[in-house]
C-alpha cells in the first residue's frame, strides 16, 4: 500500500545538488560574465569555453531551469541578481562565496568518514588554512552581512544618546562590515578591526570605500596568541567567529575580551544560535555540521552555554535579538 505521506522534501533533498553543481560549474566557466560582456548565444560561447555545442546548450537551458538564466529567441540573458552578484566586474560580486561553497560540497562529500573519524574533512575552513580562504570568502560576507550589521547596529541602538562616541572592537572582523555600519550610523565612534593579516588588507580597501579610514586601527594576527588591551573598549564585536574556534577557545575569547572592556561596556555575539535542547528544525544545526566536516573543534552554541561563559567572564547577560537568516545577537555588559 502507497503510503499517504508527502514524500516532496525528501526528493527536494536528494536532488538538491544539482542547483549547486549547475551554480558552481557557471562560476568556474566565467559564464555569467561572458554572458554580460556580450557573448550571449551558443555560437559565441562554444569557442570560447572551448565547450561541445550540444553539451553547453543542455547545461545552459539547465541553468534557466534554476532561474539563473533567462532566454529569448536563443539569446542568453541575465537575471538581475546573477547580474548584480555573479558578474566579476559588479562591485557586488560574490563569486568566491560560490568557489568556498564548492569547496565545502567537496568536503560534505567526506561527511561519512568524518562521522567515523570525528576529524575535519580539511578543506576551505579548517583552521590552518583559514587566511588564505577567508581573505577571499570576506568579500561575499561583506554582501551577505551588510543588512545583518544593519539589524546588528539598530539593535544595539549605535548612534543614540547612551551610545555614541563609542571604542568599538570588531573581533576577527573579516570585511569590517559589522563596525563600518556603526560608524555610518555614529560619526563619533570609532574602531579597531582583529584579524589575520591578509584579511585585514581586505577590511582596509572596504573601510576607505566608506570612507572611514582615518577612524580606524588594526591589530594583525592570530586570536588564539594575541594580547588584548584591557579596559580599553564600549562595544566589542564576535561576528561568525566562535562556531570556528571550538569551546574552548570561545569560552577563552569571551574572556579575554571581557577584560578588554570598559566597565558597563557591552560585547555582542552574533552568530547561529541553536536551541537550547538542540532539538528546532533549522539552519543552525545544519551549519553545526558544516563545523564538524571543516574545523577541527568548531560547532554551535546554545544561548546556555553563551550565559554560561558570560557569567564565567564577569559578564552579565543583558538580551537576545533575532536578526536576519536565523543569526541571533546575544547581548552582554561588563560588571
Amino acid at each position: 500500500m502507497i503510503s499517504t505521506a508527502n514524500s516532496e522534501r525528501i526528493q527536494d533533498a536528494i536532488y538538491g545538488f544539482t542547483r549547486s553543481r549547475l551554480l558552481f560549474t557557471a562560476v568556474d566557466l566565467r559564464l555569467f560574465t561572458h554572458i554580460y560582456e556580450g557573448k550571449n548565444t551558443i555560437e559565441q560561447l562554444t569557442p570560447t569555453l572551448d565547450a561541445n555545442p550540444r553539451a553547453l546548450r543542455m547545461f545552459m537551458d539547465g541553468l534557466i531551469g534554476t532561474g539563473f538564466l533567462e532566454k529569448e529567441k536563443g539569446v542568453y540573458t541575465l537575471p538581475k541578481d546573477v547580474e548584480n552578484y555573479l558578474v566579476q566586474s559588479s562591485a557586488n560580486y560574490i563569486g568566491g562565496m560560490v568557489k568556498h561553497g564548492k569547496r565545502l560540497y567537496d568536503n560534505w562529500g567526506l561527511l561519512r568518514d568524518v562521522i567515523r573519524s570525528g576529524m575535519p574533512a580539511g578543506g576551505a575552513q579548517a583552521l590552518t588554512h583559514i587566511e588564505e580562504h577567508f581573505s577571499e570568502l570576506v568579500k561575499g560576507l561583506y554582501v551577505s552581512n551588510f543588512k545583518t550589521a544593519q539589524e546588528l547596529a539598530t539593535a544595539l541602538a549605535i548612534g543614540d544618546e547612551q551610545n555614541t562616541e563609542l571604542n568599538i572592537l570588531d573581533v576577527a572582523g573579516g570585511s569590517a562590515v559589522w563596525s563600518i555600519v556603526m560608524l555610518e550610523k555614529d560619526p563619533k565612534s570609532q574602531a579597531t578591526v582583529i584579524d589575520y593579516p591578509r584579511v585585514i588588507e581586505v577590511a582596509k580597501e572596504y573601510i576607505q570605500s566608506h570612507g572611514l579610514s582615518d577612524r580606524y586601527s588594526y591589530i594583525p594576527g592570530d586570536l588564539e596568541v594575541l594580547k588584548f588591551p584591557e579596559s580599553q573598549y564600549d562595544l566589542a564585536i564576535l561576528a561568525n567567529i566562535c562556531h570556528a574556534i571550538g569551546p574552548e577557545a570561545s569560552e577563552k575569547l569571551i574572556a579575554d575580551v571581557a577584560k578588554s572592556l570598559k566597565p558597563g561596556g557591552r560585547i555582542a555575539i552574533v552568530d547561529f544560535v541553536p536551541d537550547d535542547g538542540r532539538s528546532r528544525q533549522g539552519w543552525p544545526l545544519i551549519f553545526g555540521v558544516n563545523m564538524l566536516i571543516s574545523t577541527d573543534s568548531g560547532d554551535v552554541f546554545t544561548q546556555a552555554q553563551y550565559k554560561t561563559w558570560f557569567e564565567k567572564a564577569g559578564l552579565t547577560f543583558k538580551d537576545a535579538k533575532e536578526l536576519e537568516s536565523e543569526v541571533t545577537t546575544l547581548i552582554a555588559q561588563r560588571n
